[in-house]
């Protein structure tokens, strides 16, 4: 959809996403809950330069004049397997970090923040590629930074079946969170090079805690192909695109890309 419209943007919610191969937004009527416009560009740079990212995500500003204007609220989720939760009862603001890199290799310039999900009583910390967060802020001031696994979480844990699942596929790595009743089993990523080895950590979590996938809600989200859907649909009788019950897409492939821009946030961030 074009993009080329008059927008009110201090009345309306632009939501990003950063991935490590594309970028979409969604602009959202924040009265009427109406999505008003959506776009995705695609780019590709090597391995984990996260300069070079900054570079492509630049580039997708200075095409779109939307992201250029200045919004009271916007939301950018960016693509990262740098996460984890742990109880809020435990956790200190001032160890983020070191609970970070005792998982994950976290370069200096590196933002490392945290959310509180008070519904299961953890925060969820992650650590973000700085160049990436900065170029966006450059034209966004009020930008609010997640890591994309936060919305996934908050969807899943809105649904009230008592087995269900929501797997997110990306071009790198997959999220994927398990839920019982309102009790959270799993929230994690893993890297994939394919399908089959999405499939693969997909049917390795449901055995690891005892899920039967004949009675699980199965929730997807991401750039599945047809024949992907079909394979998931002979395993899980319930798959479920994952998307706004108020916000749909006329296809079934633009509430995959998109669908996730509606997911509820939490309500703050912090940087540790």
């Amino acid at each position: 959809m074009s993009a080329n419209i008059k927008i009110p943007q201090t009345h309306h919610r632009l939501s990003i996403h950063i991935g490590v191969n594309g970028l979409s937004y969604v602009v959202e009527d924040s009265q009427t809950n109406d999505c008003l416009l959506w776009n995705n560009h695609t780019y590709s740079f090597p391995g984990n330069d996260y300069n070079e990212w900054a570079k492509e995500v630049g580039h997708v500003f200075k095409q779109e004049e939307i992201l250029q204007k200045r919004f009271v609220r916007c939301d950018v989720m960016i693509d990262t397997h740098r996460h984890t939760l742990i109880p809020t009862s435990i956790f200190k603001a001032e160890q983020a970090i070191e609970v970070l890199n005792q998982l994950f290799d976290v370069a200096y310039l590196d933002e490392v923040n945290y959310s509180a999900i008070d519904a299961i009583q953890a925060t969820c910390i992650y650590a973000l590629p700085a160049p990436v967060n900065a170029t966006v802020f450059k034209h966004q001031h009020k930008a609010r930074f997640y890591a994309s696994v936060i919305p996934l979480l908050h969807f899943t844990m809105a649904h009230k079946e008592f087995s269900r699942a929501l797997l997110h596929y990306a071009d790198s790595h997959i999220d994927l969170v398990l839920m019982q009743g309102e009790r959270l089993l799993l929230c994690n990523s893993y890297a994939v090079d394919r399908f089959s080895t999405a499939m693969y950590f997909l049917c390795f979590a449901l055995k690891q805690w005892q899920l039967n996938p004949r009675s699980l809600n199965l929730y997807i989200s991401g750039p599945f192909k047809p024949a992907h859907i079909r394979q998931l649909c002979t395993f899980f009788p319930s798959v479920t695109v994952a998307t706004s019950a108020t916000d749909l897409f006329p296809t079934e492939i633009l509430n995959l890309q998109y669908g996730p821009h509606f997911f509820p946030v939490c309500a703050s961030s912090v940087e540790a």
